[in-house]
């Protein structure tokens, strides 16, 4: 929809050419989303002929479908994302002069905030939580600065995602070896540039990796023979008939990702890898056929020949496998020992319900502590009826009956009462609820939709609502009120 990027003034030539087109686009316009696109179009003519009037307009027509269409979408829905949440409200304020539209933008702005929170907060408590996955939620919280308690968990981790961050990209840049994982350490930095030497660990990165990549040799052209067929089809601008042209053939993936692993790998490394592999083979090889040997002094000393091929292959297998690691970026590292790990919970993971079976069937129940989250049933329920009495208890009006200065305002006095009543009897009111929804689900009786259209006229209607409201209609209310506390 609209942007905020400053336009550089156009000429008159310039305005009419878009005036014209976008006319033009508005008498072809079918679609409400067609209309937002062409408020923004109108709105960036600015003052240009009847574009004010335009853009109202466009607003207008797209009013009730945008509106009709999200409404309708959003209903009853649990799976709603942060992102829908927001184009919704973001469209709900173009079309604010619609019905309840402004009420509605607010609505979605706060489910947003509170999935938005919701998710920042589960990655937050999730002790596996991976770095990348914590600056997630760091940029989550970010944009809901001055929701709940936000900005005190953002100032809380945020030190601790820059700490955890630094100190990866300062491991992969003393430990790196070939120009990617540098790279790889001067994009870390340059994410959390505002803290500590970042910056200037990031240039010494990119300096660092540059030094290292391979320098690509630039083809030759090749000389090319003019002939009397090459000046034929420069006139001509057509090749000939006998010409074939290239097939492309496609890149094969498997190829191409072997070229990427052995293009980061260190060679040095790898080498010696290749050769404490041959040691280790050879060390095997010779323990097991020293037996067939014939030389007079490996046959008097077998059992000593053989410990020192079981010694030399133990030796050859630590210092393989150590340079077999160092050759690896770091990357590459992690993800092999997740995958180690991964292979060896799937191999310990029947043996795990074996124990479990042979326990529970002495009356031991293992991962009773595990579902529970390490507390007793009863003490869950118990904790959280008291802080629910307790914070229901607390529940009163901050508004007073006799401060309230005109009918609709006793009105919002009233609903506030009935509201508590019924929190205090055990409903549950989520907070970015709207007065519809709430009245869907308690107001039964008619009097009580009474009570519920009257409030949303008082709170809805704006100025009109206080000639329309009579001080029959409060008492009427207040009685409705008295009778249900």
């Amino acid at each position: 929809m609209a942007d905020n990027v400053k336009r550089k003034p156009m000429s008159e030539s310039e305005l009419s050419a878009a005036y014209i087109n976008a006319s033009s686009r508005f008498a072809a316009a079918s679609g409400w989303k067609e209309l937002l696109a062409l408020a923004d179009d109108f709105r960036a003519l600015d003052t240009y002929k009847d574009s004010a009037q335009m853009v109202l307009r466009c607003v207008k027509g797209a009013s009730a479908p945008a509106y009709r269409e999200i409404t309708t979408s959003l209903e009853n829905r649990d799976d709603v994302t942060i992102k829908e949440y927001r184009e919704a409200a973001h469209i709900m304020g173009l079309i604010s002069d619609y019905m309840d539209a402004r009420e509605l933008m607010r609505v979605y702005t706060v489910r947003a905030n509170i999935l938005t929170y919701n998710t920042a907060t589960a990655i937050l408590q999730n002790s596996e939580t991976e770095t990348a996955e914590l600056g997630r939620a760091v940029e989550m919280l970010r944009e809901i600065k001055t929701f709940r308690n936000s900005r005190d968990l953002l100032e809380r981790f945020e030190r601790h995602y820059f700490d955890l961050t630094y100190r990866e990209a300062l491991q992969l840049m003393e430990n790196g070896h070939v120009y990617t994982e540098f790279e790889e350490a001067a994009e870390l930095f340059e994410k959390i540039s505002v803290y500590s030497d970042a910056k200037e660990q990031a240039a010494i990165c990119r300096k660092k990796a540059n030094q290292l990549r391979p320098k690509v040799k630039k083809p030759k052209p090749k000389k090319q023979t003019i002939g009397d067929d090459h000046v034929t089809r420069i006139k001509t601008g057509k090749r000939n008939a006998d010409s074939k042209a290239k097939v492309v053939k496609p890149k094969d993936e498997s190829v191409s990702a072997v070229a990427e692993v052995w293009r980061d790998i260190d060679k040095r490394k790898f080498v010696q890898f290749l050769l404490w592999l041959m040691v280790f083979v050879g060390s095997l090889t010779l323990s097991i056929f020293v037996s067939r040997i014939t030389f007079s002094w490996v046959v008097a000393n077998a059992d000593l020949v053989r410990l020192l091929c079981v010694i030399g292959a133990g030796v050859s297998a630590f210092f393989g496998g150590r340079a077999f690691l160092q050759m690896l970026t770091l990357s590459m590292r992690k993800k092999l020992a997740k995958a180690a790990i991964a292979f060896g919970k799937k191999l310990a993971t029947p043996f795990v319900k074996a124990v479990s079976k042979l326990l529970a069937s002495i009356g031991i129940d293992i991962t009773r502590r595990k579902r529970l989250g390490g507390r007793d049933e009863r003490s869950i329920v118990r904790y959280e009826t008291e802080a629910v009495k307790k914070k229901k208890k607390k529940l009163k009006n901050e508004l007073k009956w006799v401060e309230q200065t005109s009918n609709c305002a006793r009105v919002r006095f009233i609903f506030i009462d009935y509201m508590i009543h019924h929190i205090r009897g055990g409903y549950k009111m989520h907070y970015a609820m709207t007065t519809d929804e709430i009245g869907r689900e308690i107001a039964v009786e008619p009097e009580d939709k009474e009570l519920f259209r009257i409030y949303r006229m008082a709170r809805y209607s704006g100025g009109r609502a206080e000639d329309e409201i009579t001080a029959e209609m409060v008492n009427e209310l207040k009685m409705i009120n008295q009778r249900k506390s």
